[in-house]
């Protein structure tokens, strides 16, 4: 079998290899926030709900048999290797997203948004303006007098 082409060991595995996802673990997040833009809410989330478990060790008091020692260290060691579970959740994460909004397509999504909120307030406030408006009326009424007149003038050949 080491001596076949890698083609050859490959025909066999099925081309669509997605598995069938489960229900959407956290029912609390919107779905219209559940791809890319989500994570910085998820990652909220998982912090807030890990946090405190990280402060709040008070310890153990009493004397406790050989049994209850190793049964002490062995949820100790559990509960160290979850928080570290949970900071490369969190990393993973924050890298996720620095890369999703350093991606250019971001960047001009980005650069069009501010255009358009600047040209908006720009707009807004030439809309809003006095001399904006008489020059608008004015420009009107000779655009409005110009058509009748070459009507007039289209009529009389």
């Amino acid at each position: 079998m080491d001596n076949l082409p890698a083609y050859l060991m490959l025909k066999d595995v099925p081309q669509d290899y997605r598995v069938e996802l489960p229900d959407f673990p956290l029912g609390w997040l919107d779905k219209e926030k559940r791809n890319i833009e989500g994570l910085r809410e998820i990652a909220s989330h998982l912090h807030g709900k890990t946090a405190a478990g990280r402060s709040s060790r008070d310890g153990f008091k009493g004397v406790a048999t050989e049994m209850e020692k190793q049964l002490i260290k062995n949820v100790i060691e559990l509960e160290q290797q979850v928080y570290v579970l949970n900071d490369v959740l969190q990393s993973a994460i924050q890298i996720i997203v620095t890369e999703h909004e350093r991606r250019i397509s971001q960047r001009i999504k980005r650069a069009g948004i501010r255009a358009w909120s600047k040209a908006a307030r720009f707009g807004n406030r030439l809309w809003e303006s006095t001399i904006f408006k008489v020059l608008g009326t004015a420009s009107t009424i000779a655009f409005a007098i110009g058509v009748i007149a070459w009507v007039i003038r289209a009529l009389r050949r």
